[in-house]
């Protein structure tokens, strides 16, 4: 009888984990969509990632540091010694609700600021384009914050 008890805690104390670890489908009215931003960025990816930040907040999202939101969002900036790639996905889970890539090639080792910026603008655009408004992505509308923009 007590091994019961115990394995009925035991059993209970697992299924609240399990029900705390799971994002819960109830979003209270008025909220706003949260978007995890990428805790680290290189240099370059700091100098853009405002931009993409002001995107997502024109939409209604709002964006929080360190990936702790509804949403995910993926920024990355690859640059070799020719070429400079761009990344930008906003993802639930496994499903991609807006992307933008940007590949741009250069004189080997010169005019690195450039191409990185063209690569960046192009997949900017295509994300911007892309971007579902927050009540569309999949919960009810919400405001964004208008009380000014995160600094990273």
């Amino acid at each position: 009888m007590i091994r019961t008890v115990r394995y009925l805690a035991a059993g209970a104390a697992l299924g609240l984990l399990a029900g705390c670890a799971n994002r819960s489908e109830f979003v209270p009215d008025g909220s706003t969509t949260t978007v995890g931003m990428p805790g680290k960025l290189s240099d370059r990816e700091r100098q853009h990632v405002t931009e993409v930040d002001a995107a997502l907040r024109r939409e209604g999202y709002l964006p929080v540091r360190h990936g702790a939101g509804e949403l995910e969002l993926d920024f990355r900036i690859s640059e070799g010694p020719v070429n400079a790639r761009t990344t930008i996905e906003l993802r639930d889970g496994r499903k991609v609700l807006a992307s933008g890539r940007g590949r741009v090639a250069g004189m080997p080792m010169i005019g690195r600021d450039q191409v990185a910026e063209r690569s960046f603008q192009q997949a900017f655009g295509e994300f911007e384009a892309a971007l579902p408004g927050a009540a569309a992505a999949r919960l009810p509308e919400g405001g964004a914050d208008e009380d000014g923009l995160y600094v990273y």
